[in-house]
């Protein structure tokens, strides 16, 4: 998530209009994770992982695992070896996603649209030994937006297909065996439904513990936030409640952003106002903050005017 600044800082707050915004890449940056709720000295091991030149792709995959709190770095050997160039061939994958659980639970992702299939290399020993695994998916054309596990066993994929006229569909797949299996458990539908939105091409997903989760979607023609809720693990969404400022109403909302919570009743969520006036980009952050859980969420009164160095008042 963005970082953000005491009591809401946001950008400048004084021009008006909203123009189109780019299409966003669903690229995930370096992660680094750790876990210190389990056995000793667990909460020294780090992971880390990059992709050579900007090419996401297996081949160029870089994973790095620290036994010292990230004092010094081993990289961890991949086993491409054992798969065929046809399964990662980035002509079929658009995209590989590796997801860290804790210290010994690593799932590295992608889906080949010429099999139509899911390929998985997984490790559950810290990465000493990995594990193919492969499943075949209903769709065509998907690449993966968010993979997340919250046991070693449960865990959910959003998939995505191609962007059009700032729409795309969106599945969600959920797996109670480690990535061996998985089901479709709600794909992108109507206004009057518990499924996904289809406006917007950029997304993220969270979930907190087995039940309760969120999925955000960038919103490129009004300042409409979208933001939805599960509470029975993904097979049904809400969609939440998140009021505009005044002053950002002829925004759009550039990206996708997900709740971050500290407890089960406190948490923030980051919101990208965008909007372009005479060929100028601006960007403006906006803080929420919620104390029930995520069902209302509300804004500081106060913003900072990082171009006048002021705070202003929020409208």
């Amino acid at each position: 998530m963005k970082k953000f600044l005491v009591g809401l800082l946001i950008l400048a707050l004084f021009l008006t209009g909203c123009g189109i915004a780019a299409k966003q890449s669903n690229t995930i940056s370096q992660n680094t994770i750790s876990n210190s709720s389990l056995k000793t000295n667990v909460s020294d091991i780090r992971w880390k992982w990059s992709f050579k030149n900007d090419q996401n792709t297996l081949e160029n995959l870089q994973i790095f695992k620290s036994l010292d709190g990230g004092n010094s770095w081993t990289q961890i050997n991949l086993p491409i070896d054992i798969l065929s160039k046809d399964v990662y061939s980035n002509v079929y994958v658009e995209n590989v996603v590796p997801y860290f659980l804790d210290s010994d639970n690593v799932w590295i992702s992608w889906i080949n649209n010429n099999d139509e299939s899911l390929y998985i290399l997984k490790t559950t020993d810290g990465g000493k030994t990995w594990n193919k695994l492969s499943y075949k998916l209903p769709q065509l054309s998907q690449s993966i937006s968010k993979i997340q596990f919250v046991t070693p066993n449960t865990g959910w994929l959003l998939a995505v297909s191609d962007g059009a006229a700032e729409q795309q569909i969106k599945y969600l797949f959920r797996t109670n065996d480690g990535g061996k299996t998985w089901e479709k458990i709600n794909v992108t539908s109507s206004d009057s439904y518990s499924g996904l939105p289809l406006v917007g091409t950029s997304t993220d997903m969270i979930f907190y513990g087995a039940d309760n989760g969120w999925i955000g979607v960038s919103n490129p023609i009004s300042a409409d936030v979208i933001l939805y809720k599960t509470g029975d693990g993904g097979n049904t969404w809400s969609k939440v409640s998140v009021p505009t400022p005044q002053s950002f109403e002829k925004y759009c909302i550039i990206s996708a952003s997900v709740p971050v919570f500290k407890d089960d009743k406190n948490g923030t969520l980051d919101i990208d106002f965008y909007r372009t006036n005479n060929g100028k980009s601006e960007n403006h952050t906006v803080t929420y903050v919620t104390n029930d859980g995520g069902n209302t969420w509300s804004t500081n009164v106060y913003a900072y005017d990082e171009n006048k160095h002021i705070f202003v008042k929020l409208n």
